[in-house]
């Protein structure tokens, strides 16, 4: 069992007068809900239960340190948010990312959807094969950004230290804030309860004392699950379930684990270490230590997130392109939206990278480092046209077609005389005024005639 924190609690960690409020329906383990025809004295033993284990957890809690790792998944949660914005989408296969008749893949899909065996990534056309009946709607990433950061903001109200790991997903640990709340299992079951109040969203929590096992925990009664998997207790829960489910074990390494008879994870926590070596080398090693419960517990909060290292955008035709007016229009918004990340977090690059699929499939990319680091929209532009035009990649049809930069440097703010000394200073000027318009009037409220063309 886990352990209390024995490190002091802040006082801003306070148990905030909001949770008194909080409807208590849910308070019960699913296992103690009543079915008509109970009668009282039935509830009332199982509510004296309930207490009792809870009193023994926090008996156990005492005797040992380790952490309380959760990890929240939201269920389908493009869909969902879509299903949760217009309720005639509720009941229904809604699949998100891509229109019938055109190019793409599936980004997420409702559980109705799943019914028809439509899944993430899958192309569109087959998704339309498979499902001829499904809604496809266009993703709204300022839709699902907004719901994704509400989510984090309840999250923090039960933890200092909350990492999104992405747009859907989270881990927590509630080391020292479970027990202010009833436990591990009262304090998951209030955020499922927050968001589903505020939102009409289901998340599906797991609960461990390491990352992965947590996040395995997560995906095991999906959708709106709950699952705690106990120190101790690991090796009945990981060792049956098959080597994919194994958090870094993807199609070709469950191949590879099949060859030498690895099937479930079980099979590789008793393989002979030398030989899994042999096999895979340090991968292998690690791999066998999370087979073994062995893993990772540390939650980098937000704030400490690594320095960004690289920012880019990409683009995937309808159908394959050969015009380069449109090709070069493209290639200018994907450099716009790349400069304005930039000058939105207060960085310059040094080195720009183009990549470019084409009809059969393979992807190339190019790269090169200028001499001043930069932020200008134009330049990187010019930039990338230059590698496009240097490499013949539009002797082709192309695909997708793809910006990014690298090398980024912290930008010193410019005096007005800087700006007019610098060679590219009245472009600067053109995307300040520009950055300001869109923040104020959205995204795609203004662009350069070049780029405008590609969405007529």
């Amino acid at each position: 069992m886990w352990g209390r924190a024995r490190s002091v609690i802040s006082p801003c960690l306070i148990r905030p007068p909001i949770f008194s409020s909080l409807p208590t329906t849910n308070a019960i383990p699913h296992g103690c809900l009543t079915k008509s025809g109970w009668s009282d004295v039935k509830l009332m033993n199982k509510k004296r239960k309930f207490c009792a284990n809870d009193r023994t957890r926090k008996d156990q809690l005492e005797k040992s340190g380790r952490k309380i790792i959760m990890h929240l998944d939201m269920d389908a949660f493009f869909a969902s948010v879509e299903q949760a914005h217009d309720p005639r989408l509720r009941g229904k296969p809604v699949i998100v990312g891509g229109v019938p008749g055109g190019r793409g893949v599936v980004s997420t899909c409702s559980y109705e959807a799943r019914k028809y065996g439509v899944r993430s990534a899958m192309p569109t056309a087959r998704a339309v094969k498979l499902c001829p009946e499904g809604i496809f709607i266009h993703t709204s990433a300022n839709k699902y950004s907004h719901v994704s950061l509400s989510i984090l903001s309840i999250l923090n109200e039960y933890s200092p230290n909350v990492e999104p790991f992405s747009i859907d997903e989270a881990f927590l640990d509630v080391t020292e804030t479970a027990e202010r709340f009833g436990g591990p299992k009262q304090l998951a079951l209030q955020i499922k309860n927050r968001i589903r109040e505020k939102h009409n969203l289901t998340a599906s929590i797991g609960i461990a004392s390491v990352r992965f096992i947590a996040k395995i925990a997560s995906s095991i009664s999906k959708p709106d699950g709950l699952t705690i998997i106990e120190p101790g207790r690991e090796k009945e829960y990981l060792w049956p379930m098959p080597i994919c489910n194994l958090w870094g074990v993807g199609p070709k390494s469950e191949e590879a684990f099949k060859r030498i008879g690895i099937k479930t994870i079980g099979d590789l926590a008793r393989f002979p270490k030398h030989r899994l070596k042999r096999y895979f080398g340090i991968v292998g090693e690690t791999l066998r230590d999370m087979a073994n419960g062995i893993g990772e517990d540390e939650i980098r909060p937000f704030y400490d997130e690594p320095e960004v290292k690289s920012m880019g955008h990409e683009h995937t035709f309808e159908r394959d392109i050969s015009n380069p007016d449109l090709i070069s229009g493209m290639l200018l918004f994907l450099s716009e939206k790349v400069s304005h990340r930039l000058r939105q977090s207060n960085f310059r690059c040094k080195t720009i990278t183009i990549k470019v699929r084409h009809s059969d499939f393979r992807l190339k990319s190019r790269e090169a480092t200028l001499v001043m680091p930069t932020d200008c929209a134009v330049t990187i532009y010019q930039c990338a046209r230059l590698l496009l035009v240097k490499n013949r990649f539009m002797e082709r049809p192309i695909r997708l077609i793809g910006v990014s930069v690298s090398k980024l440097e912290k930008n010193a703010v410019e005096s007005q005389l800087e700006l007019m000394a610098n060679p590219h200073g009245r472009q600067i000027v053109v995307d300040r005024v520009i950055d300001s318009l869109k923040s104020k009037y959205g995204e795609h409220m203004i662009c350069r005639a070049r780029a405008r063309m590609v969405f007529q």
